[in-house]
């Protein structure tokens, strides 16, 4: 088996601008239509339903992204042993992985609904400034979204599989019909239905029921080498530290985001208390617009991820060279087009949403703080996920765990002391600038312990 699928791993033998092309372009045309879909769910939100809505719906973003964050903390650690173990050609302990990855992702799905069964109410009080209409909106909507979170945790796991198999185009077409399907359903729901907020969590459930139909037909009668199905089980757990271990630093991040999210809502209900409600509707427009900027990215990681992954396992270590050389390029290059869009731009972005004047003032004060070292983010991400690829769970921990929760938090609370509401969105710009001087500092050390240019690239000739 393992020179079977030697031989039939693109990732091994196809030229890595092609495989780079197959296999980032479909994850990316998905973030895309992904980040599209949210920019028209806050537009039916705020127009056929109301303000309050959009206002409900940004006030959960927190709790939506530890819903990510909780998934990704299994599928994403999977991911990364799942590659090494295809790219090693070891297809029987592959299944193995991914049975055990099933067991622990519905295990957290678990404790997530009895968490919030326990807070799920105090949650939505805290960050509604008082209102009770939100506070019931905001809850309605996480809420379904929550009882319905296994869909999430089974979908994460197949997909990494599917791309982690090398079968991308399959996984990019479940993946684009879902949020196609998502939009439709969301308006059939909102605009058709009135069901409100409640429409919105809806229509992303049936749309990831029908994703998961799909898989499972692909899986039954697709076969291959290794003969997966959507769902099964193993008795053990010999994994699942290792899944944890190296999920963990993407699993954070997405915990450290919906903090940040968090610190963010409760620091504008101290610092800008009188203007709340205008800065958090222009703070929800930034975060969809953000959403859309950072999805292609995380897309362009996950397909790196997969490379650098079956390349390491293979020990192709000129392939891995390049592989970075190209991530880092292309993720330079368009935050730094983006960055620029978002700067040139800010006063049309808010306009596309709403016409009240201060939330677009709003929109044009904030975006160009929180898009002002955006050309960084990309590079940066792209060195974590390396790591990540290759196993090293501690420089990967260190470079995401530090960024967020030694940087961007503190920062959050410090600096509005300093610069009153200023500081909330000085925060964003400060942080990047010190994860910078931090994967300088990380990159150095590797540098100086293991044989390596740069601490980051192999010498091809060990």
């Amino acid at each position: 088996m393992t020179t079977e699928l030697h031989k039939n791993n693109n990732f091994l033998n196809a030229p890595l601008p092609f495989v780079f092309l197959k296999t980032a372009a479909p994850i990316i045309l998905i973030m895309m239509v992904n980040g599209s879909f949210a920019l028209v769910d806050a537009y039916f939100l705020g127009v056929f339903v109301g303000a309050d809505a959009l206002t409900a719906v940004t006030s959960m973003f927190p709790a939506f992204i530890l819903i990510v964050a909780l998934s990704t903390l299994v599928s994403n650690g999977f991911a990364s042993l799942m590659a090494r173990q295809l790219g090693a050609g070891n297809g029987s302990s592959a299944v193995e992985v991914f049975s055990q990855a099933i067991s622990l992702s519905l295990v957290v799905c678990a404790v997530l609904i009895c968490l919030f069964l326990l807070g799920g109410h105090a949650l939505t009080d805290a960050v509604s400034n008082g209102s009770n209409l939100i506070a019931d909106m905001s809850y309605r909507y996480i809420s379904i979204l929550v009882f319905f979170s296994p869909l999430v945790f089974v979908l994460a796991i197949n997909g990494d599989s599917l791309r982690c198999e090398g079968r991308v185009s399959f996984m990019a077409s479940v993946s684009l019909l879902s949020v196609l399907l998502n939009g439709v359903f969301n308006y059939l729901l909102i605009v058709g239905l009135n069901w409100g907020v409640e429409g919105s969590a809806y229509g992303t459930v049936l749309a990831q029921t029908v994703s998961l139909i799909i898989v499972f037909c692909y899986r039954k009668y697709q076969k291959n080498e290794l003969n997966l199905q959507v769902v099964s089980f193993s008795k053990s757990r010999q994994h699942w530290l290792t899944f944890l271990s190296l999920g963990a630093p993407s699993s954070l991040n997405y915990i450290g985001l919906a903090l940040t999210s968090g610190a963010i809502l409760y620091n504008l209900q101290t610092w800008d208390a009188a203007n709340y409600a205008t800065t958090v509707g222009a703070y929800g427009i930034i975060t969809r617009l953000m959403t859309f900027i950072f999805l292609p990215l995380l897309g362009l990681s996950m397909a790196f991820q997969a490379i650098v992954g079956n390349n390491f396992g293979a020990n192709e270590l000129s392939r891995v060279n390049a592989s970075i050389k190209i991530a880092l390029t292309i993720a330079f290059v368009y935050c730094l087009l983006l960055q620029t869009i978002a700067f040139v731009f800010k006063r049309d972005l808010g306009m596309l949403f709403v016409s009240d004047q201060a939330v677009i003032s709003g929109v044009v004060r904030i975006l160009p703080f929180s898009t002002l070292a955006l050309f960084l983010v990309g590079p940066q991400m792209m060195i974590s996920m390396f790591f990540q690829a290759i196993g090293d769970a501690k420089r990967a921990g260190i470079l995401g765990i530090m960024k967020t929760y030694a940087f961007s938090l503190p920062l959050i609370f410090i600096l509005p002391y300093f610069f009153s509401e200023w500081g909330i969105w000085y925060a964003a710009a400060s942080t990047e600038f010190l994860a910078l001087l931090l994967t300088v500092f990380v990159l150095s050390q590797r540098n100086r312990t293991q044989n390596t240019s740069l601490g980051l690239f192999f010498k091809e000739t060990q």
